[in-house]
């Protein structure tokens, strides 16, 4: 049985590959409301059938399919990145549109031990090892429900229930590191080196999580925290902030070491561009910028409620807005970075906005870059608050990027 919400609607991302059509039939036999996402990549001759085929299948079924067509000219660069990115903004924007309230995804047990032997392979710094059952891309929320069976059980599922299905060609050839994984050793494995390996995943899963809860109890800007760490930990913190900027950030041991010696030097002021990422050195803090021009200025104006995502902040006001003193007279609104002369009204006094970031003790370079909401009478009206720790989630209207 698959453990989800009935009282959720859900987009099911569809390939007519064996996996996700079991999947289709799982839901459909549980009663739970879905639609169908499907992407043709017109990779293969096959993939025109197919898609016919998954579009009579969705309309005798009473379910909503929607395509996306990809022009050969999308595909630039690691053509398997391509696919991925293309999808899943595909996936967020139906999401979005249509407000799903999940995306379901047919990954199974197979999927997630090729992608850890793959991050062994890679000596990679995942921030899960596997494959998690619920994850957030692309602003989306993403659930798994199939990682507890195997590609052999999902075929037979089919087989067993009449389910239609298609074989990607492509799959089957070894020109990708997954499919050679996936045909010379996951395909190989017996039931006792399939347990032994999930166990070594949720093991490896398990120390992950300890060090991150380590790592999430300090101050990691702080050099002195940095310091204090074993070299381990000094190449995980490095990581953890590197992805505040970059999601895929990584660093390997011998970079890492190699900032250490750096961060031990008597210069206060260093400035480092590590794969992208923009390590500010300041005095006794260590920060991460996305660029390293501290001087920019920005200001973006909005006419009505709207979305907005920029390198500076995230906004999405759509919705309910009162907890950014945001009502419909107060547009159109700007949204800049803070000026010295800024004046805040906090309840019954007010407050120069530079004032405020001194009493949040927020580090020097972020006071140049920090957003205010201005309305259209030019009176600031929200300053978001500063936290060192802080994480959006899914559901945050407004938050800054730093």
């Amino acid at each position: 049985m698959l453990n989800l919400d009935k009282n959720q609607h859900y987009l099911l991302a569809c390939s007519f590959g064996p996996d996700s059509m079991a999947l289709f039939d799982m839901l459909e036999k549980e009663g739970y409301k879905f639609d169908v996402a499907h992407v043709n990549y017109h990779l293969r001759d096959e993939s025109i059938n197919e898609e016919a085929e998954l579009r009579a299948y969705c309309t005798k079924h009473n379910k909503t399919i929607f395509v996306r067509n990809v022009e050969p000219n999308e595909y630039k660069g690691n053509l398997e990145a391509k696919c991925r990115e293309i999808r899943y903004k595909f996936f967020k924007s139906v999401s979005e549109e249509y407000r799903y309230d999940a995306v379901l995804i047919a990954h199974h047990q197979d999927d997630l031990i090729e992608t850890y032997l793959m991050q062994k392979a890679r000596k990679s710094h995942p921030l899960c090892y596997g494959i998690k059952e619920q994850s957030i891309i692309e602003r989306t929320k993403i659930i798994r429900p199939l990682l507890s069976y195997s590609k052999d059980q999902l075929l037979k599922y089919c087989l067993d229930n009449s389910v239609p299905y298609a074989i990607d060609s492509s799959n089957l050839e070894d020109c990708f590191t997954r499919n050679k994984i996936r045909h010379n050793i996951v395909e190989k494995m017996t039931s006792n080196e399939r347990k032994e390996v999930l166990f070594e995943i949720e093991k490896m899963n398990h120390q992950l999580e300890m060090l991150n809860n380590k790592l999430n109890t300090n101050n990691l800007e702080s050099i002195s925290v940095l310091n204090r760490l074993n070299d381990d930990e000094f190449n995980a913190a490095i990581i953890m902030l590197g992805r505040r900027i970059k999601e895929k950030f990584d660093c390997s041991k011998r970079q890492a070491l190699e900032i250490k010696k750096v961060l031990a030097s008597g210069k206060p002021n260093i400035a480092l561009n590590i794969k992208g990422v923009f390590f500010v050195k300041r005095y006794d803090y260590f920060i991460p910028m996305s660029n390293n021009d501290e001087q920019k200025n920005y200001s973006y104006i909005i006419e009505k409620p709207s979305k907005l995502d920029t390198e500076f902040f995230y906004l999405d006001f759509n919705g309910e807005t009162k907890n950014r003193n945001v009502d419909q007279s107060s547009y159109p609104l700007t949204i800049r970075n803070a000026q010295p002369n800024d004046i805040y009204q906090i309840k019954n006094y007010q407050k120069t906005v530079r004032r405020l970031f001194i009493d949040w003790k927020m580090p020097a370079f972020l006071r140049k870059r920090w957003p205010v909401i201005v309305d259209k009478n030019n009176k600031v009206i929200y300053v978001p608050r500063y936290q060192k720790y802080f994480i959006p989630d899914i559901d945050c209207n407004f938050y800054v990027k730093f």
